[in-house]
């Protein structure tokens, strides 16, 4: 076992610092808990060596003993260039990092990991999640793994499509009519649960409510780094972008690795979003200092339907020069589509606004075409995608053998 570096939670705001197992913002002032870790003779290696999970950097994990580690070798997911999109949107340097390639599809594996690990360190019961997609699946299979019973909460209309994954392995489901309306119905919801299982840990992959589980995400920006090494860091990332989790995971990775000298700069972070579902995207545009809530939120990008986010994201894209971009639904697809027709990535439609971003980023001139961005493709295309055809009688047939050859030239001129 690597001993924990671990030192405290501490505001992001007001540095108060609280131990381990708080799962609320600064009683203080409500800024947002970070964990923090002593890195002072911390060193990291990029000499590009196959590693085997997240655990590999377990050191910079909260306290967890190698016996309560729950894993199914999440973690380390290819870094691909995307060589034909990226000359259809005029860049010359886009890389692609394949989360879906995660054992349930999903960059939620890597939270879900560390969740379930410190459920079994912490000795809870039970666990206890709010989702409807991927990060649903990854606790359920988690807690499968684990030996630990899954309550999810789920809103009322879920098709049951969506939740065939999850049911697979074996969670408890709750449907809740108007949990997702508002942050505070969700978090509502959640306190209820709680006091009815006083004895599961609530594991809401959201910093303002769980600020270890953004340790899970931090790991991927170590994996960017060892792949393509000091010189090929990125200059942007384009992050699918819903609480902001994610985001602010690979700021504290970059950050460690930059003050430990691995690494000389931290790349220009950038959330994307859906046009009518981007609090975060549009208080980086009107210069606030936080994040409204909005009404109603609706984009195409089902992972990213959210009407809040957080503030301690915006810091992270100020701190690292980066900025926002918000998508139609249309440039979602036609992304979606086109990186699977040109480069053979099939990705969930959310994962596709990274791409989409990365084109209106060189459009607009927030980009120059010459600079590398990497996309975070969050979930693999089977989570959530639109069939390029709904009857199979529109494919054409060839009712006999023989009929092969003159239908190949009739119908694609071959």
């Amino acid at each position: 076992m690597k001993t924990s570096r671990f030192q405290s939670l501490e505001c992001t705001l007001c540095k108060a610092q609280y131990p381990v197992d708080t799962q609320t913002t600064c009683t203080k002032c409500g800024g947002v808990l970070d964990a923090r870790y002593d890195l002072a003779d911390k060193k990291f290696d990029l000499s590009g060596q196959v590693m085997h999970s997240i655990w590999d950097f377990q050191d910079l994990m909260p306290p967890i003993s190698d016996g309560n580690v729950v894993s199914l070798s999440e973690g380390w997911t290819p870094i691909v260039r995307a060589e034909r999109y990226a000359r259809s949107i005029g860049s010359q340097d886009l890389w692609c990092k394949l989360e879906g390639l995660n054992p349930t599809g999903s960059f939620k594996d890597r939270a879900a990991s560390l969740g379930l690990s410190l459920a079994r360190e912490w000795q809870k019961k039970g666990v206890i999640v709010a989702s409807t997609g991927n990060a649903a699946a990854a606790m359920s299979a988690y807690s499968a793994r684990a030996g630990i019973p899954c309550l999810v909460l789920i809103r009322e209309d879920s098709t049951a499509s969506k939740l065939a994954q999850i049911a697979m392995y074996g969670a408890h489901l709750l449907r809740v009519r108007g949990i997702f309306n508002s942050k505070s119905n969700m978090v509502y919801a959640q306190g209820l649960a709680q006091n009815a299982l006083p004895d599961w840990l609530n594991l809401l992959i959201w910093a303002p409510y769980n600020p270890l589980l953004v340790d899970g995400f931090k790991t991927m920006a170590y994996e960017i780094a060892t792949d393509l090494g000091k010189e090929g860091i990125p200059d942007y990332i384009f992050v699918p972008t819903a609480g902001g989790d994610l985001l602010y995971g690979l700021y504290k990775g970059f950050s460690d690795l930059k003050e430990t000298g691995t690494i000389e700069k931290i790349p220009g972070l950038v959330p994307v979003q859906g046009e009518n579902s981007s609090p975060t995207v549009t208080a980086l545009k009107t210069g606030a200092e936080k994040v409204k809530e909005l009404e109603k939120a609706e984009t195409v990008a089902g992972a990213l339907r959210v009407s809040f986010g957080t503030d301690h994201t915006l810091h992270a894209v100020r701190k690292t020069n980066g900025f926002g971009v918000a998508l139609g639904d249309e440039e979602i697809l036609k992304a979606q589509r086109e990186i699977a027709k040109l480069d053979g990535i099939f990705t969930e439609v959310s994962s596709a606004t990274a791409l989409a971003g990365i084109s209106k980023a060189i459009k607009e001139g927030d980009m120059a075409k010459d600079q590398r961005a990497l996309a975070i493709l969050t979930g693999l295309g089977f989570k959530d995608y639109y069939p390029p055809f709904s009857d199979i009688s529109t494919v054409p047939l060839a009712e006999e053998l023989d009929q092969i050859p003159s239908i190949l030239k009739s119908k694609y001129g071959f």
